[in-house]
């Protein structure tokens, strides 16, 4: 190839992982039923695509034991298992969801082996895209925050007065995207010095960049977010500390930087209510607020503490197998708590290891951590050196500490970001410094197998797009149906198997017991309660009970009705 053609190719190359690595950031776009779906397919389509960018490049690669190997299969075997048979009702919708996001996650894994070899020149538009995303969207959460993005829809998503989530839905979301920007800006600013003394313009930039994603973690008033940039904030200052004990001054702005980064959240977490305030005429949430307790979004029954109790019940129940994959919200209904109950329907226990227990057992949870533990202390990230190493650190770091509190996990963006810093450390510190001789250069065959696995996602995802636009027909006034459903809607989208549930769910709900149904009824009522046990499905499901003579189940389920009705404050 010419060099001109070359360089084109690299360039539109460069443009085009940018692209994939924001906008699943960055996509406002959700539909109902399930306002998750649409935002993961863009994700899963952008990991698929992303790995096709890269497929033909030299991967720095560390192979596996065959020990390794082994206990892999195992335990994947084991989940799959789990998978299959532990649940009463299998949910197709969210057990393909689970090995689609797998997949996604080994996918962006693989980008991140070819990432991490620093001669395909990937590293730089991986942390700069981290940073885009995170910047554009800190900027979205101020107009939100500040009352200014109301013009911006459909582009812009609109949260209530006074919050402020960017596209994420969701500001623990948006605080951690605004952590990951900060891991990959402080990156690109060692890096940057490592290479040259940094100019005024360099230096205006950063702060110009690192106020505005203080900023943003600031107008979602996240507990969580501020955690984050302490936690990275002193991280990074210590990394830089050790830098310049090394070689003196190399890091003193990155120094400066991570010192200055959480005391920049305090300062702007104290100014934009009063900023909203000035324009609004009513003042915005703080942080600072929340900390105190000042502010609380949810009653006594919606706290964690309370939901924590409630899944160490559920895991008590069940400790070796679990209760199966995605029967959580069912498991709470069906339980009688003896202490206070969570008022809402979980379903998610906001903790990854009592999910993991809740989902499959005491034991394959201890299995799966232990893992995970043991492949982070192979790779002794506390003596980690090197730049873009400590920057995927830190993306786990803060998706990590996310995962104790909520589930980031079950969204597209982050399966993406967790699966590409696994990639970047794959291998361990001492084999990371290779020569090209050294490379794993991809034969044909590795190729065609990963070209094969990304064509099975993308076809996938399309399928799955098309599917949930069928069952969606249903949930949608008659004049914003698409033509070749607008008459029968219910017919189409029973024909779904992937989105099941969505369509006995819409079915159930809008038809009303008798006698001549109640057959009928009960056994689709009986399935939809393990998708969504809200009262309307529990109500038809008792009302069909009591029609066949099944007093006894009735009554039960009256009682446990009841007691989710009365937890409610």
């Amino acid at each position: 190839m010419h060099t001109p053609l070359r360089t084109y190719a690299m360039h539109l190359r460069n443009a085009l992982l940018m692209a994939c690595l924001t906008l699943p950031w960055l996509n406002p776009f959700t539909a109902t039923p399930t306002t998750a779906v649409i935002p993961l397919l863009v994700s899963w389509i952008a990991s698929a695509c992303l790995v096709l960018l890269v497929v033909d490049l030299p991967v720095l690669h560390q192979p596996m034991s065959r020990s390794s190997l082994v206990a892999m299969w195992v335990i994947g075997l084991a989940c799959l298992t789990s998978l299959v048979l532990v649940p009463q009702e299998v949910d197709h919708a969210l057990t393909v969801g689970l090995l689609a996001a797998l997949l996604s996650i080994a996918l962006m894994a693989r980008v991140g082996m070819h990432v991490a070899w620093r001669g395909n020149g990937l590293m730089f538009w991986v942390a700069l895209a981290w940073l885009v995303a995170a910047a554009v969207s800190s900027l979205l959460g101020v107009l939100q925050y500040l009352g200014w993005a109301r013009e911006l829809a459909p582009w812009v998503s609109q949260p209530p007065f006074g919050e402020a989530f960017a596209n994420l839905r969701q500001r623990n979301q948006f605080a951690t995207l605004t952590s990951i920007g900060l891991a990959a800006g402080l990156a690109l600013l060692a890096a940057r010095a490592q290479r040259a003394p940094l100019t005024p313009r360099v230096l205006a930039l950063a702060v110009l960049l690192l106020n505005l994603l203080a900023m943003g973690v600031a107008c979602s008033v996240s507990r969580t977010g501020a955690l984050q940039w302490l936690l990275l904030g002193v991280l990074a200052a210590l990394w830089a500390w050790r830098a310049c004990r090394q070689q003196a001054g190399s890091q003193r702005a990155l120094l400066v930087a991570a010192l200055a980064a959480p005391c920049l959240v305090l300062l702007w977490s104290a100014l934009m209510p009063w900023i909203a305030a000035y324009i609004t005429g009513h003042p915005g949430m703080s942080v600072i607020q929340r900390i105190a307790g000042q502010a609380q979004d949810l009653g006594a029954c919606g706290g964690r503490s309370v939901l924590w109790s409630n899944i160490l019940v559920l895991i008590a129940q069940h400790p070796w197998l679990g209760w199966g994959w995605g029967e959580l919200d069912y498991a709470h209904f069906m339980t009688a708590y003896s202490g206070m109950r969570f008022c809402d329907m979980p379903d998610n226990a906001h903790n990854l290891p009592l999910q993991l227990a809740m989902d499959f057992g005491i034991p394959l949870a201890l299995v799966l951590l232990t893992c995970a533990a043991m492949w982070v202390w192979q790779r002794q990230p506390w003596r980690e050196q090197d730049t873009w190493r400590s920057m995927a650190w830190g993306v786990l770091l803060v998706v990590g500490v996310h995962s104790l509190l909520e589930y980031p996990l079950w969204y597209g963006p982050f399966q993406m970001a967790v699966g590409l810093a696994l990639g970047l450390l794959w291998c361990k510190p001492q084999l990371v410094s290779v020569e090209l001789a050294d490379l794993e250069q991809p034969s044909t065959v590795s190729q065609a197998r990963v070209i094969t696995l990304a064509a099975l996602m993308f076809i996938g995802c399309l399928y799955a797009a098309w599917d949930f636009n069928r069952v969606a027909q249903v949930y949608r006034p008659i004049a914003q149906r698409d033509a070749a459903y607008r008459d029968d809607p219910i017919s189409h989208a029973n024909a779904s198997w992937l989105f099941q549930n969505q369509a006995e769910f819409a079915e159930l709900t809008m038809n009303t017991v008798n006698a001549e149904n109640a057959q009928d009824v009960f056994f689709v009522a009986a399935r939809v309660v393990h998708y969504s046990p809200e009262p309307r499905v529990v109500q038809r499901l008792i009302d069909s009970a009591k029609l066949l003579g099944q007093d006894e189940l009735a009554t039960t389920l009256t009682k446990l009705l009841d007691a989710q009705k009365n937890a409610h404050p």
